[in-house]
C-alpha cells in the first residue's frame, strides 16, 4: 500500500522516491496546496477503491496518517 501511495504522490513532486516515508507531511514537506491534496484524494479514491469524505482530511497529516486511514477502509 505504502509503495502505491508513494508512485501517486511522485506524480505532485519531483521528490526523490526514498524522501517519502511515513513521516512525511503533506503540507510541510511535499508543499502540496489544497487543490493537489483534493485532487490526490480523488486519486486514492480511485486507486484503492473507497471513498474518502472530506472532514475525514482533518486527521491525515502525514503518509502514514493515510496508510492507517486507508488500511481501515480496504
Amino acid at each position: 500500500m505504502l509503495e502505491k501511495i508513494i508512485d501517486i504522490l511522485l506524480e505532485y513532486n519531483d521528490l526523490p522516491r526514498e524522501s517519502i516515508t511515513t513521516q512525511t507531511r503533506f503540507l510541510a514537506d511535499l508543499h502540496m496546496n489544497s487543490l493537489d491534496i483534493m485532487d490526490m484524494v480523488g486519486r486514492f479514491e480511485e486507486a484503492f477503491g473507497v471513498e474518502i469524505p472530506t472532514e475525514d482530511l482533518n486527521s491525515i497529516f502525514t503518509v502514514g496518517d493515510l496508510v492507517a486511514y486507508l488500511e481501515k477502509l480496504v
